[in-house]
């Protein structure tokens, strides 16, 4: 823990309504970077889950701090297991998606940290036009991007400039929930897609069966204080329908990252900040993951929603 974070209360950005009831309340579980309690809420109008009071945007460098894991090594592909199977898994979400891309098609993955997706799509798809956009490239994450012909744009979303020329795609990985205009930002990229272009999201769903055994506080979807607004299915169609786009799917995913970040908020709220039984609960507890992963993949199998979805809409 090092600083407090300034924030500001908000209203509902889904109906701007005011009033709203706490849902839960906790800390930064994972990077300690402030010593603040935040509280999610639950809008009494529409029944949107936002963060409020929200950190101010001029407070990102405490909020993704240098070790912030896209922006580290944790999950680069060539550095660990971990990532290898990261990189593996989303190419492989993409791939329907993907394979109906004309030649040369352009896209954009919003959000790309570290660009891993990226580097994979030009190994799969050497004709791509591809272009990352983050707030922020370390030095070595933007040389890495460059040396593979990846156009980079660091801005955050909602104050980038965006090509001209239309994408094809454009892809948001665990993004939406951390913008702070997210209904503005989605505008602006619907204007950037292409006629029939597509918008792929993955992002938290409040809806997911596990979110009841850690609603408290500790579910690791709150993510405070980075995760400004959730979604369920419904509250998402809802969204992208508002911004000109036509939902074509939506399916939930397994979420064996969010049943690693609830453990380690439920074991730091019960027993302190330096308990031992983080280590144990580590992002790169391999078996744990595959553990979770499995347990989710049961759960959809039997239609039971989990913590993770994806959205596939097209510009109408």
């Amino acid at each position: 823990m090092t600083t407090h974070i300034r924030s500001t209360p908000t209203t509902c950005g889904c109906c701007g309504s005011d009033s709203s009831t706490v849902a839960a309340t906790g800390r930064d579980y994972i990077y300690h970077g402030s010593e603040d309690t935040f509280s999610y809420v639950r809008c009494d109008g529409c029944g949107h889950f936002y963060l409020n009071p929200r950190p101010d945007i001029t407070e990102l460098s405490l909020m993704y701090p240098a070790n912030y894991g896209t922006f580290s090594n944790r999950f680069q592909g060539r550095a660990n297991l971990l990532g290898r199977i990261k990189t593996i898994v989303n190419r492989k979400r993409l791939k329907s998606v993907v394979a109906h891309l004309p030649l040369r098609a352009r896209v954009l993955d919003v959000g790309c940290g570290n660009g891993e997706l990226l580097i994979a799509l030009r190994q799969a798809r050497p004709d791509l036009e591809l272009f990352g956009l983050d707030w922020h490239f370390p030095v070595e994450t933007r040389a890495a991007l460059e040396s593979q012909n990846i156009g980079v744009i660091e801005a955050p979303l909602e104050a980038a400039e965006l090509p001209a020329q239309p994408f094809d795609l454009i892809v948001m990985l665990q993004l939406i929930e951390h913008l702070w205009e997210p209904e503005e930002s989605l505008r602006r990229l619907v204007r950037a897609l292409a006629k029939d272009g597509r918008l792929l999201i993955e992002t938290p769903n409040t809806d997911g069966w596990d979110r009841r055994l850690f609603a408290g506080g500790a579910w690791g979807g709150y993510y405070f204080p980075r995760h400004l607004n959730l979604y369920n299915f419904e509250r998402l169609a809802e969204l992208l329908n508002r911004v000109g786009l036509a939902v074509e799917s939506q399916r939930s995913l397994p979420a064996p990252l969010i049943w690693v970040y609830s453990l380690q908020g439920a074991a730091q709220a019960r027993f302190g900040w330096k308990t031992s039984l983080t280590k144990l609960f580590a992002v790169k507890n391999i078996p744990l993951i595959a553990a979770f992963a499995f347990l989710d993949a049961a759960a959809i199998a039997m239609k039971v929603r989990t913590s993770n979805q994806q959205a596939v809409s097209r510009k109408v």
